[in-house]
């Protein structure tokens, strides 16, 4: 959902941004979660990045 919403929010021929900051957010309104830890949502966005070939038009902050 956060990697969506990035693609979304991106202008017309520009990268997405996705941000760990995104997945917390979208586990917190979307899942209802108090708290969601920094490392657990950066690896599961660090997957997701992979596995949807983001690298083709997205950057993130996962990967630091």
């Amino acid at each position: 959902m956060a990697i969506a919403g990035a693609r979304r929010r991106a202008a017309h021929g520009e990268p997405a941004n996705v941000t760990v900051g995104d997945v917390t957010r979208v586990g917190r309104q979307h899942y209802g979660y108090l708290f969601v830890e920094r490392e657990e949502a950066a690896a599961a966005l660090r997957q997701r990045y992979e596995a949807a070939d983001c690298r083709v038009d997205c950057m993130t902050d996962a990967f630091n």
